[in-house]
């Protein structure tokens, strides 16, 4: 917890989400005290809004917004912050005392606006840590200066655009990634990521060839479960492991799917 008399960081944390749940209001109450503003672009009805958060959290700011995929609504929700600094986070995302000390504790004044920040990310999954496969070596990029870079326009699995001259440094600290409780809720959530990413496959002109589709998800599983070692995570491993090896199929037949019923020119 940050002290009393600490000044919070002048940069705004920004959340895209489409409920107000209970993990969000942990981020919330977690992030007030350590950054000057707070606001969480939500596509959702007003009445699901708690007044009692709101109150509790005087630098909270909801930003009613249209979903337009990730990159465009996190852009347009940076536009509407205070400060230049953005940090964006998922909504099911955390960062541990230490990072939030490593944010804060930088210059934000005196900081060259080409310079953006990754953090290691701790992903759990039905409340286990997930320490290898591929989620054990995830780093992710969220703080940054909107001045001079922003989302791309990927629909899911968005990056920032990298302008020359970026430069790019890993603070210390881990971010905590709550994936899902259940097997079945993740695995829901992977299909719609792979509809997503079917998609922005077509949008590329990506194809899909039979034999992608036949061996991809195969590849997927043996390079997360058995190489990257998946299998000392245990049957939270194999899980993820498999999740994946099906999101890796079902992107591929939803794009195969997405050609097939293109019109015909």
């Amino acid at each position: 917890m940050p002290s009393d008399l600490q000044i919070p960081a002048p940069i705004s944390l920004c959340i895209v989400s489409n409920q107000l749940n209970s993990m969000l209001e942990r981020i919330v109450r977690a992030a007030s005290g350590w950054f000057a503003e707070i606001l969480i672009g939500f596509d959702g009805p007003a009445s699901d809004i708690p007044e009692a958060l709101l109150s509790a959290v005087p630098n909270l700011g909801i930003v009613p917004v249209q979903w337009e995929g990730y990159s465009t609504t996190k852009n347009k929700l940076a536009e509407r912050a205070r400060y230049s600094w953005i940090l964006s986070l998922d909504s099911d995302e955390l960062p541990d005392e230490q990072l939030f000390q490593s944010i804060t504790a930088l210059p934000f004044a005196d900081l060259p606006r080409n310079r953006i920040y990754a953090f290691r990310r701790l992903s759990f999954f039905e409340g286990k840590k997930i320490r290898f496969g591929a989620w054990g070596r995830d780093h992710v990029t969220r703080l940054y200066n909107r001045e001079i870079t922003a989302w791309d326009n990927a629909i899911v699995h968005e990056a920032l655009t990298l302008p020359p001259g970026t430069e790019a440094l890993l603070l210390e600290g881990v971010l905590l990634h709550y994936t899902a409780d259940d097997y079945a809720t993740f695995l829901e959530k992977n299909r719609r990521y792979a509809q997503l990413s079917a998609e922005k496959y077509f949008q590329r002109g990506k194809k899909s060839p039979l034999w992608k589709r036949l061996c991809s998800p195969t590849f997927t599983f043996l390079r997360e479960y058995v190489f990257l070692g998946g299998f000392l995570d245990g049957t939270a491993g194999c899980k993820v492991a498999r999740i994946n090896m099906l999101y890796t199929r079902w992107k591929y037949v939803y794009l195969s799917k997405r050609y097939q019923d293109r019109p015909s020119s």
